[in-house]
């Protein structure tokens, strides 16, 4: 086991092979065991440690950790019950913040463990698949196309072996791979005789020992880094701004406060203890947790709908979306696909081509896909007596695999792939009557056939060949002066409701857009089919010759593009992003990786290739736009409930804080004592634990969520207002009309405040009419809850140490009075706001 990393591409493999305690075939399972724990780029902690990080970050604010100073200040000036009551109340904050947030992660790493990516490695010469957290120093790894190599290997074989390593050299261009030993001081980018950990093999198959992995891998050294930078999203940005933006405010009003409290003449400790409590009072401390226990939610909701979310901020960005790009084949279409035809270049039925085609397809060994599995089916093809000889990969740029075969005493090299490009290898056709004539006097002839299928919506794969005996090793340069055989005509039925599942998407305000390597006929094909318009459909051609400004002016007209190649389809996303959209992508192929990281959001499935899943954002398990459809509904659902937490923040929350501050001033008490303040706040935040189950309005989920800082400061200003207006009138009736004395002051005052601002979240959380809307049942019973407990405190034993007294039957009333005529404002104040042209505007 290597304890520290060497130059091993300047290394015999046999040496490194001795150097990392491994042989030929292999380790053992026993020696890859004791090899496991170093294999993590950082070493796990244990459970327990983690949770004390993540109860500790309950209390990093830097409003809390000032009030944790003054509690401890205030103790030592001999305010021991108060500041004893005020850390109860902090702790229990955070405590249960941390047990929320600790369930929600807990959940969510079980959900990220059903979509983990496998490596094929040899053990005592046996190949098997292991998870790739489980590949260790030692292990000899099978490479082919699609697959993410699992640490910092060196190369045992390779076979037109191309590595996308863009994560590390930042070149955009697959880089070719080669066996052999290089100097010293070869920079990462010319080790060509290497390959390494978090990138992905573009084509070509290979052997390679794992050398380095975890810490000491290349990828490991900078993965710090690359997490720090790791972009926003833009509801990650929008919570940011928003956290900023209140917090200034919060520090501004509360220094403020202080300052006035001090100058008018009231004790110094109580003035610190009442600014900094009014301080965490306004600011959404609870934001954080709130977020990740709804995320949470909204992932372990959309699992049971078969989408599993690997990163919790993508659920969010799906509520945003508005246009969608997708594939057809397993999307659109049933993605079984069957060989339907074998003919030659005039249509005719030809055995040579369904032979051919089957040699071709069995005998390759890169990544599987559905065309090829489909020929690999053809029944009653005479196979024996042939023999593989040599291959060379299926790659994006030629489109072409070619296989080289023995029988009996001769070489034969047999090429499949997109008929053109097939075409441009050639220099003469054959047809099934067995006459051989020059390629270009029947090359329209040809693509004549191909075109009629096509327009028919069948996929087509050209198939050519050539004599190669006595030199049986073969390479790219080898597709050349070959004779074209023929068409393989294979066919894919679309899903059933598939047009219905469009309309739906539709209807929820989200394009679709077909992006597709497929033959333009093709494409316009199933488009018509489904619905799809496709009058100014796009070719990967007339997309070369576009400028990046020119295509994002024409992307948003365009619903169709074909015969695109994988640099285009991420071109396509980002001038989709230009336009002004948020983008999905949905793919599972290698040529979608780049598109899937471009993507806000990027979706692939179970069965894709290693490189999409470990891409994607989230993981469908069953591929079908009608569970897109369901995930998107989740993502708006769970974008809605977060914005409510927000939404009780900016009003209730903040308008009783600012009331607070401001009747300070003028009161020759402190109106609410700091730790009525800090309770007040902790009991009104504890029904928005239960946000994350709340019901969604189904009008509320018909058109994509977008962060709209303009809308919440507008909802801010107008509710805030009204909050502080009933404060100031339950102040008023409190000390002008009951007469109350301090301590009846404060309790009717912590009652009205906690009552109404549980009674607002719960009309604030529709847009529909208070009544109209159910809230979902943990809603209602933390709320019936947390205000049975409010309205019992006074008459609790030990209720003094609060600072509550039990109220008088008249005042109890009045207070029950201003809370009706608050609610019914409230009510008639959100129909007029929604309506309005200034809200509507931002919306």
């Amino acid at each position: 086991m290597m304890d520290k990393p060497i130059p091993f591409w300047s290394i015999l493999p046999k040496e490194v092979i001795n150097a990392v305690n491994s042989t030929d075939s292999g380790l053992s399972d026993e020696a890859a065991i004791r090899r496991r724990k170093g294999n993590l780029v950082r070493k796990p902690l244990s459970p327990f440690i983690t949770d004390l990080f993540l109860l500790f970050r309950q209390f990093k604010s830097p409003l809390v950790s000032i009030l944790i100073f003054a509690v401890i200040l205030a103790s030592i000036l001999g305010e021991y019950g108060n500041s004893s009551i005020i850390l109860a109340i902090i702790l229990l904050s955070g405590i249960l913040g941390f047990w929320q947030e600790r369930n929600a992660n807990r959940a969510l790493e079980k959900l990220r463990a059903m979509v983990r990516v496998n490596a094929t490695i040899v053990r005592e010469g046996i190949a098997k698949d292991v998870p790739i957290s489980e590949i260790v120093s030692g292990d000899i790894v099978l490479l082919n196309a699609g697959d993410i190599i699992p640490g910092d290997c060196l190369l045992l074989e390779a076979n037109d072996l191309h590595v996308n390593e863009a994560a590390l050299t930042g070149e955009s261009f697959p880089a070719e791979k080669a066996l052999g030993i290089l100097p010293i001081d070869t920079v990462l980018s010319k080790r060509k005789n290497c390959v390494f950990q978090g990138t992905s093999v573009v084509n070509g198959t290979a052997k390679a020992l794992v050398v380095h992995t975890g810490i000491h891998t290349e990828f490991g050294k900078i993965s710090t880094q690359i997490e720090k930078h790791q972009p926003e999203t833009a509801f990650e940005k929008g919570i940011r701004k928003f956290g900023y933006m209140i917090m200034r405010v919060t520090l501004i009003l509360s220094l403020l406060i202080l300052v006035l409290n001090i100058f008018l003449g009231k004790p110094v400790t109580d003035s610190i203890l009442f600014a900094l409590a009014l301080a965490v009072g306004m600011a959404p401390e609870l934001l954080p947790a709130i977020m990740t226990i709804t995320l949470s939610a909204g992932a372990k909701r959309m699992a049971e709908k078969k989408v599993i979310v690997k990163k919790l901020s993508s659920i969010q960005n799906l509520g945003a979306v508005n246009v969608f790009c997708s594939d057809k084949t397993g999307t659109l279409t049933e993605g079984i696909i069957k060989v339907q035809h074998t003919v030659d270049g005039e249509g005719n039925p030809c055995d040579k081509v369904r032979n051919y085609a089957f040699l071709n397809a069995n005998l390759e060994t890169g990544f599987t896909n559905p065309m090829d599995e489909a020929i690999r089916n053809i029944p009653d093809v005479p196979f024996q007596g042939y023999e593989k000889m040599d291959e060379v990969p299926y790659d994006f740029i030629r489109k072409r695999l070619s296989i080289a075969v023995s029988f009996q005493d001769k070489h034969l090299l047999i090429t499949k792939g997109a008929v053109n490009n097939i075409l441009d290898v050639c220099t003469t056709a054959e047809f099934a009557h067995g006459e051989t004539i020059a390629l270009e006097q029947v090359r329209n002839q040809i693509k004549k056939t191909q075109e009629d299928y096509c327009a028919r919506g069948f996929r087509t794969i050209g198939l050519c060949y050539k004599d190669i005996t006595g030199d049986p090793v073969i390479d790219k340069n080898d597709e050349c002066e070959m004779t074209f055989l023929g068409i393989v005509v294979l066919s894919d039925s679309l899903k059933a409701g598939i047009s219905d599942t469009i309309k739906n998407l539709k209807g929820l305000g989200i394009q679709l857009k077909l992006i597709t390597g497929d033959h333009e006929l093709v494409a316009a094909y199933i488009s018509s089919r489904i619905g799809l318009k496709s009058d100014d459909l796009l070719t990967g051609s007339r997309l070369r010759k576009m400028t990046d400004e020119a295509l994002a002016i024409k992307v948003n007209e365009v619903n169709v593009f074909a015969e695109t190649e994988p640099d285009q389809k991420e071109r396509i996303v980002r001038a989709l992003q230009k336009a002004g959209n948020v983008v999905g992508y949905i793919g599972d192929g290698i040529n979608d990786a780049s598109a899937l990281q471009a993507a806000d959001v990027g979706i692939s499935v179970d069965t894709a290739v290693d490189v999409a899943r470990e891409t994607a954002d989230i993981v469908f398990l069953q591929n079908d736009l009608n569970v897109l459809r369901e995930g998107i509904l989740e993502g708006r659902r769970t974008f809605i409930n977060t914005l409510k937490y927000i939404f009780i923040t900016i009003s209730a929350n903040f308008g009783n804080m600012f009331s607070v501050a401001g009747t300070s001033l003028f009161l020759p008490f402190l109106p609410l004592l700091p730790k009525q303040i800090l309770l007040l706040n902790f009991l009104s935040d504890f029904p928005a634990m239960a946000i994350s189950s709340d019901a969604v309005d189904p009008e509320s989920l018909s058109k994509p969520q977008r962060w709209n800082t303009k809308f919440i400061r507008n909802f801010m200003i107008v509710f805030g207002i009204e909050s502080s207006l009933f404060d100031f009138i339950t102040f008023g009736t409190l000390l002008y009309f009951f007469h109350a004395d301090v301590d009846h002051f404060r309790t009717g005052w912590f009652l009205e405040s906690v009552i109404t601002e549980i009674i607002i979240l719960l009309i604030i959380r529709t847009r529909r009419p208070f009544m109209k809307s159910k809230p979902s049942k943990y809603l209602i019973w933390t709320s019936a809850l947390v205000a049975i407990l409010t309205i019992a405190l006074p008459y609790l034993p030990y209720s003094n140490l609060l600072g509550l007294d039990p109220l008088p039957l008249s005042l109890i009333l009045g207070i029950i009075t201003i809370t009706i005529i608050y609610v019914i404002t409230a009510e008639f104040t959100k129909q007029l706001f929604f309506k309005s042209k200034i809200t509507a505007r931002y919306q």
